[in-house]
């Protein structure tokens, strides 16, 4: 049966469309020739570059990167030749010349293998978010390092010699004895306090274990700490967590479960997650506490409120709710939500 041309002409008018208006830059490259030439791109490579389309066409690709990345890309259109796709992070040139890094997904193009089709993502905010959250990190870890070699060695000490004192203090009058027994405790508490703040100081490396894994190493090391039971339960779309989630929600999650092992005197926790990249993010944490009354959350300057404060201008920073759910000795529900990526504001990621 002999192909409509009606049809045909419809599905290019499709993909022109799509190709036009995609908002991310794309580029179709001719593999053929040495250097490689560019033969189509689409208008966000336009406004991205800085260039006009008759200006690209017919030009080699090779000036829209950067000197540092020429290698790569050289070992990339080689990996494409033989029938890879490759995803990789180089970093481009604009027409007045400034560089900014990018995000390359390269593969042939299906309908003729003597082309590429080249889908580049523009990374810059990406990138200054990743350099910001691990500087982030190394302060949290240098100040977690300074805590655990200062004040906890010395209350640790402390602590030993307030033992070697209560052996000595056996035929003291009653009155020492007591409070040499509530300097133990307080010391005791104190201690706790601080091996809670080293545990949620401590960075973690989500570009290697990826938000799920880091999210389990968390719960599971919370339930370790506070020896109680601290189950996850987790679930997402075929999309990922947004990049620009990973962090905030992440360091909310902790701040959460900070605030649970230091006032909640609980036995259970569970952590839920669940990622729909068309609704956003919802997060619940729920105790089996002693509970209390959201009520009295930012009318006074109570401790055991100071975290949940601190959660609350973290989400509002992206958006999003928190809703508190707690009847005193039947336990709290913290509900996190936080609206699709596209929905946040731009200073979200600060």
């Amino acid at each position: 049966m002999a192909p409509n041309p009606s049809e045909s002409t419809t599905s290019e008018r499709r993909y022109r469309h799509l190709f036009e208006n995609l908002p991310i830059c794309i580029f179709v490259v001719d593999l053929t020739v040495t250097p490689v030439i560019i033969v189509e791109v689409n208008r966000r490579t336009e406004l991205v570059f800085g260039y006009t389309a008759a200006e690209l066409i017919g030009g080699p690709a090779a000036h829209l990167v950067a000197e540092e990345s020429r290698q790569n890309i050289q070992s990339i259109l080689e990996r494409v030749r033989q029938g890879e796709t490759v995803t990789s992070e180089v970093t481009n040139r604009r027409r007045d010349g400034t560089t900014f890094p990018v995000r390359l997904i390269a593969a042939l193009d299906a309908t003729d293998t003597g082309r590429m089709i080249a889908v580049v993502e523009d990374i810059t905010r990406e990138r200054q978010y990743r350099n910001e959250a691990e500087a982030i990190d190394a302060e949290r870890l240098r100040i977690a390092h300074e805590i655990h070699d200062g004040v906890a060695q010395n209350l640790a000490g402390l602590r030993f010699k307030s033992e070697l004192w209560s052996h000595i203090a056996d035929t003291a009058p009653p009155e020492m004895r007591a409070a040499l027994v509530e300097v133990q405790g307080v010391l005791i508490a104190a201690i706790a306090d601080i091996r809670r703040a080293i545990f949620a100081l401590r960075p973690v490396d989500l570009e290697a274990l990826g938000f799920l894994g880091a999210l389990k190493q968390l719960v599971a090391d919370f339930g370790d700490q506070n020896q109680l039971v601290a189950q996850l339960d987790y679930s997402e779309s075929r999309d990922k967590l947004p990049l620009l989630y990973e962090l905030p929600l992440f360091r909310i999650i902790q701040e959460g479960l900070t605030n649970i092992g230091r006032h909640a005197r609980a036995s259970s926790v569970r952590v839920s997650v669940e990622i729909n990249s068309a609704q956003g993010v919802a997060v619940s944490m729920r105790d089996n506490g002693c509970g209390f009354d959201p009520s009295q959350i930012g009318a006074d300057d109570h401790a055991s409120h100071f975290g949940l404060r601190q959660m609350r201008e973290r989400i509002i920073e992206l958006n999003g709710t928190l809703d508190i759910h707690s009847v005193i000795n039947h336990g709290a529900e913290l509900v996190i939500t936080l609206p699709p990526l596209a929905q946040v504001s731009s200073h979200a990621a600060d």
